[in-house]
């Protein structure tokens, strides 16, 4: 099966046919949802990043904080997931002829692959490698945010 087959059959799955015909208000507020996701996403990681640059939150053990962030990014990731599905799966033929589609897609997956590996050694340490933890800070920064400009530049391709 291609990919294209693949979108067409879930766009035209019964799921895909039901969302598609409900009120535009149903995409306004997934829409809403996905962006309160990112935000929730976001904005932990700039808060451990910060603590990895060293430029703030000095008296919160590393470890510590990421812990406490950790729950606020499963809550972003799973409002992302929830309202991304609903937004992607009636218009799946839409994104599949979009390359910022598959860049987001791409940049989703390394930003997920190294938030569940370099990032989780780093931020288990309580006084990581300055380098290690800057790149880390740098890495995860670019890729989180890639994804959430990507996400903003599909409607514009």
């Amino acid at each position: 099966m291609t990919s294209l087959e693949l979108f067409n059959a879930i766009q035209n799955s019964s799921i895909g046919v039901f969302i598609g015909k409900q009120d535009r208000m149903l995409w306004a507020v997934a829409q809403i949802i996905h962006i309160a996701g990112i935000i929730l996403l976001l904005a932990p990681i700039v808060l451990v990043s910060l603590r990895l640059f060293r430029f703030s939150l000095y008296q919160q053990p590393l470890p510590k904080l990421a812990r406490e962030s950790n729950r606020l990014i499963w809550l972003g990731l799973g409002l992302l997931l929830f309202s991304g599905l609903l937004i992607f799966i009636p218009a799946a033929l839409h994104y599949h002829d979009n390359p910022v589609f598959w860049i987001k897609l791409y940049l989703i997956l390394a930003a997920l692959f190294f938030q569940f590996t370099l990032y989780r050694i780093v931020t288990r340490l309580e006084k990581p490698n300055p380098w290690l933890g800057g790149f880390t800070a740098v890495l995860t920064l670019v890729l989180w945010f890639g994804v959430a400009f990507a996400g903003r530049f599909i409607g514009f391709v």
